[in-house]
């Protein structure tokens, strides 16, 4: 068989003088001076070339393989398959990718034209808040239109503002003592476009300034009137523009710190009241998700999470989900401050004390192995039972037959069909996650078939955010109502 390179045309095979002088580099590099003396001797000597050419042609001839160094050279190196299908997905990506840009455009002309529809029936009308919400709406509009005429690419280099910043806040103000909650919104929802629209690196200190600048005036009044006298007004809009708000400042640790103040827990009590009432899978419903996440990795809000029955409704959610579509973000965002919340000291203690719960959370827990769960929920979930496998809830294992169980997982998950090379990895994730958790017990001395427990190694608790330089994501769904 010949070789792929025997068959390539002079134009691209590799040019052997720019490979000599790769050669002749490493060899000044690696101090090799005698071998270099004589590599470029016998490169100015007229037989070198000859000696090529005879060479070349003798691969061509008996279908040697080319020497590896070529291969590097070559312009148009073998791609692999899984290269070939990376490309077509990029293709179809920016194909997909130009289609949104395209509808997005459409979606401000359709805009464009209800505004003017709007600004007829506003000299109809002669109403002052209509106008005010109208120029409210237009820059807003303009601010979503840079972002698509940008495709996507913030556009933001600089923070807002301290004049801006301070306008909001007075204008917020006046609008919630006016009892005007159309303005309330248009306000909330600007300073959420500002943070939206700002470069990702830097919104941590986008956040910094909300915090500074006190948006809901709880350090200047060392209360939380305002923001608890927003989030009891009963209005969808206004809910979904408070949280979506509150879950851009808890995007660091110091916005977790800043919404409970003085150890003040009114705002993570709220939410939880709020994320109750709102319908599985609702938009505001992940906000309130995304803030209770987020703020978990707070040890102090832990106690309103557990009193607030936070682990009862999480469970739950998970187990609805079997039967009914609720969104994936609501159930991998649950899913994580559940493991979050049973990580703590304090909900290990509590659950102790409280055997009969701690027994049913495990056993519904190792029920949710073998449904059909997300498999980000199903790694919360282990992760979850991870840290149950103490020796303080060997009562609680052994009646839910916990070893046996994990086991039994272990060897059905093993074996499991896998469509795609993305399941398949998945399945690997979730396998060595097990391995790393729950491993077996030396058994030479001990005839009895058991699974020692490996509790995972306790992480310290991220205390600093802000000295990490990784950029925030801001939460945003396609299925907002602005």
């Amino acid at each position: 068989m010949k070789s792929a390179n025997s068959n390539l045309p002079n134009s691209i095979q590799p040019d052997q003088n720019e490979i000599n002088e790769y050669i002749k580099e490493y060899l000044r590099y690696s101090s090799f001076a005698n071998t270099l003396e004589c590599f470029e001797a016998e490169i100015k000597s007229k037989q070198v070339s000859n000696k090529m050419l005879n060479k070349q042609q003798q691969q061509k001839q008996i279908g040697d393989e080319a020497p590896r160094l070529f291969q590097l050279f070559k312009s148009d190196n073998t791609k692999t398959k899984r290269e070939i299908n990376l490309e077509k997905d990029q293709k179809a990506f920016n194909k997909k990718y130009q289609q949104i840009l395209q509808a997005g455009r459409q979606i401000f002309s359709v805009s464009i034209n209800l505004l003017q529809l709007l600004h007829s029936l506003k000299e109809t009308a002669k109403n002052e808040n209509l106008s005010e919400t109208l120029e409210n709406y237009k820059i807003q509009l303009g601010k979503y239109h840079k972002v698509i005429i940008n495709e996507g690419k913030p556009e933001g280099t600089e923070l807002i503002t301290e004049q801006v910043m301070h306008e909001h806040k007075t204008k917020l103000f006046k609008n919630f003592q006016d009892k005007h909650v159309d303005g309330m919104i248009e306000v909330l929802l600007s300073l959420r476009v500002n943070a939206l629209q700002i470069a990702p690196e830097l919104r941590k200190n986008l956040v910094y300034e909300l915090i500074r600048n006190d948006v809901f005036n709880i350090e200047a009044t060392e209360k939380f009137d305002f923001v608890v006298h927003l989030l009891d007004i009963n209005n969808q809009s206004l809910r979904h523009a408070i949280t979506s708000l509150i879950s851009v400042i808890s995007s660091t640790l110091r916005g977790v710190e800043y919404l409970t103040y003085n150890g003040n827990m009114i705002i993570i009590e709220k939410i939880i009241k709020i994320l109750k009432e709102q319908e599985n899978g609702s938009v505001t419903q992940r906000f309130c998700l995304a803030i209770l996440q987020k703020a978990s990795i707070k040890d102090t809000v832990i106690p309103t999470y557990v009193h607030n029955e936070m682990i009862q409704w999480i469970i739950l959610l998970i187990q609805k989900s079997i039967n009914t579509k609720i969104h994936i973000f609501c159930l991998d965002f649950a899913s994580a401050t559940l493991a979050n919340v049973i990580h703590t000291p304090y909900t290990l203690q509590y659950l102790e004390k409280q055997g009969r719960f701690a027994h049913q959370v495990m056993e519904q827990l190792l029920k949710f192995m073998k449904e059909q769960i997300q498999v980000s929920v199903l790694m919360h979930v282990l992760i979850c039972l991870s840290y149950l496998s103490k020796e303080n809830f060997a009562k609680q294992m052994e009646e839910c037959r916990f070893v046996e169980r994990i086991s039994e997982f272990v060897e059905y998950y093993s074996v499991i069909n896998t469509e795609n090379e993305a399941a398949e990895i998945d399945k690997k994730t979730v396998l060595d996650l097990c391995a790393h958790m729950f491993h077996p017990k030396d058994t030479s001395l001990d005839n009895s078939e058991t699974v020692e427990l490996n509790e995972l190694k306790t992480e310290d608790r991220i205390r600093e955010y802000e000295n990490e330089q990784g950029e925030l994501i801001f939460e945003c769904f396609q299925d907002e109502v602005s």
